[in-house]
């Protein structure tokens, strides 16, 4: 796979190696909210055909899973260069101009993800010390479903900022 896209190199600060460690655990974690969606909801299947009986409950889970597994894994996915890229263009441009579109765009990204994290951070605060819960069967604390965002968006910030910095090393 041509990483043309590819503006960082392993980083030896040890700020970064916890950050990468952190991403990684986190798609662990994704991987095992994966694996216990579909067991969940494999289970809603078995359960309509040989009891005809519906776990109504299933439904909501593999919604919030699939938050989970978002914001959780993108992080990792991001630091590996595994993420969805369109390098149509970037492949067509020298060296130079390359590293600067990419690290014009990976700055563009960071400020993005940055006030994500900062709007999203307070939205989970504000539910959290209001004691919203979700207008749903189950009735969770809202910020419980939400405090993946900011979390995921913070890591995918730090990332963006290390790649633009990498980006403009070079």
């Amino acid at each position: 796979m041509d990483d043309s896209l590819c503006a960082s190199r392993p980083s030896s600060s040890a700020f970064m190696r916890g950050v990468s460690r952190l991403n990684l655990w986190l798609a662990w974690l994704s991987g095992l909210v994966l694996v216990a969606a579909t067991t969940l909801v494999f289970l809603e299947i078995l359960s309509r055909v040989l009891f005809d009986h519906s776990l109504v409950w299933v439904i909501e889970l593999s919604e919030y899973s699939l938050l989970y597994m978002t914001f959780l894994g993108a992080p990792y996915l991001l630091e590996k260069h595994r993420h969805v890229a369109i390098d149509l263009i970037t492949d067509a441009l020298p060296e130079w101009a390359r590293r600067l579109l990419v690290g014009v765009l990976c700055a563009l990204a960071a400020v993005a993800c940055g006030y994500c994290t900062w709007v999203g951070g307070l939205v989970t605060l504000d539910q959290f010390e209001y004691g919203m819960r979700e207008t749903t069967l189950m009735r969770p604390p809202s910020y419980l479903i939400t405090m993946v965002f900011p979390l995921g968006m913070l890591l995918l910030t730090i990332q963006f900022v290390a790649q633009t910095l990498d980006s403009f090393k070079r």
